[in-house]
């Protein structure tokens, strides 16, 4: 690898250990921020169609253009999922961002989300729209998470290590862990190394039984990437491939592994 040859090599040596148990590491690419065709979408795509992972693209339904529906017809191994609805923080002075924190009603909360819904449905019919729900910067109030169920959301995908398989009776989990982006200054190279010790770290947890099976979950920024991220996550997506222990998934695929033999109550869609 041509940088962080300690981290790749990291990597790969527990990639081993997997695949010499007889193990299949399972990774799945979850890209934000979506809402018009551009040059870095184009990027993306193209990135995409070159290696064959599957690409759930987290769309903000109140920013989505007409032209990005017509972008995406007819791709294979592309799927939309719900963003939030506008991406507008609400959070009050002094808290970390969200657009949907406590201190919202509710309703209001779940009228946007649904209304999201709306808006994505008539731009993408399943299965180019998959029924996860991405929360702006990753956090949004708890008591959401029944709602998102009764609204006909399969799982929700946030950033951390899931400690449980169901968020809510009838909701998942389906978590990313890995983020190659510097948010807090400019240092990409440093920010990949991070990457890739975090994603050493969380297999050798699952491995020795310390977290529960998940699977891996990539997340990447389009619009964000400089010469050294896309650099980076062609090579990162192009190493779990290659090599025997790693396979990458769409999101229904996702969803399978980790999911408990108990079935949680059902769930009652609302109207």
């Amino acid at each position: 690898m041509t940088n962080h040859p300690a981290a790749w090599a990291e990597l790969t040596a527990e990639l081993d250990l997997w695949a010499a148990e007889n193990r299949q590491a399972h990774f799945w690419w979850r890209d934000d921020d979506a809402t018009k065709p551009n040059s870095a979408l184009d990027r993306l795509l193209e990135l995409q169609t070159i290696t064959g992972a599957p690409l759930a693209l987290a769309v903000i339904p109140a920013q989505a253009e007409a032209g990005l529906t017509e972008r995406l017809v007819g791709l294979s191994g592309v799927a939309a999922l719900q963003h939030g609805y506008i991406h507008h923080n609400h959070a009050s002075a002094g808290e970390k961002k969200s657009e949907f924190p406590a201190s919202r009603p509710l309703r209001a909360r779940l009228t946007d989300i649904r209304q999201g819904q709306e808006i994505l449905a008539a731009k993408f019919a399943a299965p180019a729209r998959q029924p996860v729900f991405v929360p702006p910067w990753n956090r949004m109030a708890p008591d959401m998470l029944p709602g998102l169920a009764e609204l006909g959301f399969q799982a929700v995908s946030a950033f951390k290590p899931r400690q449980t398989y169901w968020a809510a009776p009838g909701l998942a989990w389906l978590n990313t862990q890995l983020d190659p982006i510097d948010w807090h200054g400019n240092d990409n190279p440093a920010a990949t190394a991070a990457c890739l010790q975090a994603a050493t770290g969380l297999l050798r947890a699952m491995r020795g039984g310390i977290v529960l099976l998940q699977p891996v979950g990539f997340l990447t920024h389009h619009l964000r990437h400089d010469t050294v991220l896309w650099s980076f996550v062609a090579e990162f997506i192009a190493a779990i491939a290659a090599h025997p222990a790693g396979r990458w998934l769409d999101t229904t695929a996702a969803l399978a592994i980790g999911r408990p033999a108990e079935i949680p109550p059902a769930v009652t869609r609302t109207s």
